[in-house]
């Protein structure tokens, strides 16, 4: 936060106090003048015997004070910060782990470098966006709600393990209800506000649930963008556990694409580790534009400086009344 003055041309006022503490030096001066030419000091001390001296520096000292104050509430002081706009900053990571991510066109494998890429994705985005990971293969499992707490994210990252089939349709709509579910409430003005993104990395297409473009429609439909990875390359392959016999896992991205494209979101393809890190740094660039945004916070704070200048002043004619009576 930082200090601010909405009407700072009525500071000149300052120059009215700056004035009245003239004029009540120049008093003083021609007082003491006066005394020193007063001849009967026995009648003098009579007349004052106890003279306020310091006590009357310190009133009027509270005065100026409390009239510099005043000055200042009246330009119309305020505090200026940035906040995170929590309703956008949530990212909803979708992983692909069925078989086909068992492939080793890309070393060690697709599901470790993409394990690899996916926390150094988490470790960069801003501290104050929340992260969250579904993955998917048959079925789909919410592993982690969005949060702002990095270390459980990126242990169940580490965890993920290979399971049959892949329902990326299902997945977008898991995660379209998650972010939604989430997100503020409308009355409070934030229905303008997406509920989130999501970022999908998968090396194949729907094989069972509901089709890819109805997950996607969902995702459009919910005003939440979809930023999609696909990630192998032609030449994947990998052992049917059941059957022992080398079967081809092409990279599929024709899919993914539909799905970017249907969101508003953008799609990527990767064939490499260091490829995979690159589509995740581009697509953390895009995020920076729209998730998170600062928006400029200001509160006005004239009515503390008014009531600071209030009980200045207060306690300057208290200290008067008491100190100064009797006082010539």
């Amino acid at each position: 936060m930082s200090v601010d003055l909405l009407e700072p041309a009525r500071l000149w006022l300052l120059l009215v106090v700056a004035a009245l503490g003239i004029v009540w030096f120049i008093t003083l001066r021609w007082r003491r003048t006066a005394t020193l030419r007063f001849t009967q000091v026995e009648l003098l001390d009579q007349v004052a015997p106890r003279r306020p001296q310091w006590r009357r520096y310190v009133v009027a000292a509270i005065q100026l004070l409390g009239l510099t104050v005043a000055v200042v509430a009246i330009a119309r002081p305020v505090d200026r910060g940035t906040e995170v706009l929590t309703s956008e900053g949530q990212i909803l990571m979708l992983l692909d782990v069925s078989l086909s991510m068992d492939a080793d066109d890309v070393d060690p494998n697709r599901l470790a470098a993409a394990q690899e890429a996916a926390l150094e994705f988490i470790r960069a985005v801003d501290d104050g966006v929340e992260v969250g990971l579904i993955s998917f293969s048959g079925t789909v499992a919410v592993e982690v709600a969005p949060t702002l707490d990095r270390g459980v994210i990126e242990r169940a990252v580490e965890d993920l393990e290979l399971a049959e089939a892949t329902a990326i349709g299902e997945a977008l709509a898991v995660g379209t209800e998650l972010l939604v579910r989430s997100a503020p409430d409308p009355g409070d003005g934030s229905d303008d506000i997406a509920p989130g993104t999501m970022v999908l990395l998968s090396d194949g297409e729907t094989t069972v649930g509901r089709l890819t473009s109805e997950g996607a429609a969902e995702a459009a439909e919910a005003g939440i963008p979809v930023y999609t990875i696909a990630f192998g390359t032609p030449d994947g392959e990998i052992v049917d556990p059941a059957s022992g016999d080398v079967v081809p896992v092409p990279v599929s991205p024709a899919d993914l694409q539909l799905v970017a494209d249907a969101t508003g979101g953008a799609a990527f393809e990767a064939s490499t580790g260091s490829e995979l890190a690159d589509s995740y740094d581009e697509i953390r660039d895009s995020l920076g534009e729209t998730l998170g945004d600062e928006i400029e916070i200001v509160e006005e704070q004239t009515w503390r400086w008014a009531l600071a200048a209030f009980l200045l002043l207060a306690l300057a004619w208290g200290l008067g009344l008491w100190w100064l009576r009797g006082m010539v």
